[in-house]
């Protein structure tokens, strides 16, 4: 996690030119005045934020400060084309954000956008209502279901500033996320090469064409080496974020990395043999970029819904047979509840209702203990000592653990792993394990 911060933190203030050393840039304010040439924008990897955490840590990505920026391109740019190469919508389960989110995605004028595994996490049936009724233009050339028909409609051909661009999206064939989560059945997945070479071959009268790839950095690699013709692949999915872009065969292959912080720019000119010249720019939407008014309303409007609704099924592991309160733990152990209360994770709802998101769920989910969970945390007036990030959190055991002979074994449950299920790149992007660990960690007795 330390090295991912730093890269992280270096992308901070990248702008890169091809053929060029790169130079520094921070995202924010920015000045308009011509406008310039068309561009390519592209992203991944929202991971269904509509707006940035409102943790003080480094408040970056989401949809909000996403949309800013793409407006910014499109009152400054004589034409933009906006691609998006998957995992827009959470791999959590929430039918009342994902129809925020897609009202959000049908009104940004998305131009393509690869369907990743979150996306078939939604069900075909789903994506193709998303497709028909919000207009949103899904793509995926290699995934069909039980009947043989395409989920999403394989290529799009667009008429761009006198340039034709073609857009087709992959995915690979295999299941992502911890525990993993399948999304293939009922459905025939496509080897990628051999579909985007047929995609290659259709979009041949285009200027420019490009492959939404969703797949481990390593296999779109090899689509770009193996498959002539594409002239740029955006990677989706994966965590590597590329700093400079990547020649490989005829293709250019970026990617903007984890949790949606950065939003891609490749500025389209035609040189001198008549073909597009592309130079990239690569904006990490930190806290310098401003949210979008007419997004957060959307992210406002969901938190409203989403407080009355019942919690959603979060599908998650290492749940105890019952929640205890850190002072049932402490009976025995005193020393340790006696650290834990000069944590931070004693005080864990304070400093969520301190940033303004007391009443998001997937905020509370975090902030508390067993939210949405028989036992667990339902609010400050019914269960405030569940109000907090207690014992179980880390030992995933009952306070009589010890009349039932269980060991709490902590040298298995604490690890890197199970802090980011909270820590994890969209809450928490600057989260460092071996930093952090040692904030929280009982001193050892004498």
């Amino acid at each position: 996690m330390g090295a991912g911060a730093a890269t992280l933190a270096a992308l901070a203030l990248l702008i890169m030119h091809l053929g060029c050393e790169p130079e520094m840039r921070k995202g924010g304010p920015r000045a308009e005045g011509a406008k310039g040439g068309p561009v390519l924008l592209f992203c991944a990897n929202n991971e269904g934020v509509l707006a940035a955490c409102g943790c003080p840590s480094n408040p970056s990505g989401g949809l909000a400060k996403r949309q800013d920026l793409i407006e910014h391109f499109r009152r400054t740019r004589s034409a933009v084309v906006l691609v998006d190469a998957g995992d827009l919508f959470s791999d959590r389960k929430n039918d009342i954000k994902a129809a925020y989110i897609a009202r959000v995605v049908a009104k940004s004028g998305y131009d393509a956008i690869g369907l990743g595994d979150q996306e078939f996490m939604l069900g075909a049936d789903m994506l193709r209502r998303l497709q028909r009724d919000e207009r949103i233009p899904f793509l995926c050339a290699n995934v069909r279901d039980a009947a043989g028909e395409h989920v999403a409609p394989p290529h799009r051909i667009l008429d761009v500033a006198g340039l034709k661009i073609g857009v087709f999206a992959v995915i690979a064939d295999q299941v992502y996320g911890w525990p993993p989560m399948e999304w293939r059945t009922g459905l025939k997945v496509d080897p990628p090469a051999t579909v985007a070479r047929r995609e290659v071959e259709a979009l041949k009268a285009c200027d420019l064409v490009v492959a939404l790839s969703h797949q481990p950095i390593d296999e779109t690699r090899a689509l770009a080496r193996d498959v002539p013709g594409i002239h740029v692949v955006v990677s989706g999915h994966d965590e590597t974020a590329l700093l400079k872009p990547e020649r490989i065969g005829t293709a250019l292959v970026v990617g903007t990395g984890q949790a949606g912080r950065i939003l891609g720019a490749l500025s389209l000119a035609r040189g001198k043999d008549g073909r597009p010249g592309l130079e990239q720019t690569l904006t990490e939407l930190s806290a310098r970029v401003p949210d979008s008014k007419w997004v957060m309303d959307q992210y406002w409007a969901y938190v409203k819904e989403a407080k009355d609704a019942p919690p959603p099924d979060w599908n998650l592991t290492g749940i105890p047979d019952r929640f205890d309160t850190a002072e049932a733990c402490g009976k025995c152990h005193e020393a340790e509840l006696k650290q834990w209360r000069g944590t931070r994770h004693a005080r864990a709802y304070e400093s969520l209702r301190k940033a303004g998101r007391q009443d998001d769920p997937e905020c509370v989910l975090c902030h508390t203990m067993g939210f949405g969970r028989p036992g667990g945390f339902v609010s400050m007036q019914a269960t405030p000592a569940l109000g907090r990030v207690t014992c179980q959190a880390c030992h995933i055991v009952d306070s009589d653990h010890d009349e039932k002979k269980i060991e709490p074994a902590p040298s298995i449950n604490i690890s890197s792993r199970l802090c980011m299920s909270c820590h994890g790149p969209v809450q928490d992007p600057d989260f460092d394990y071996f930093v952090y660990k040692p904030k929280v960690q009982h001193r050892k007795s004498n």
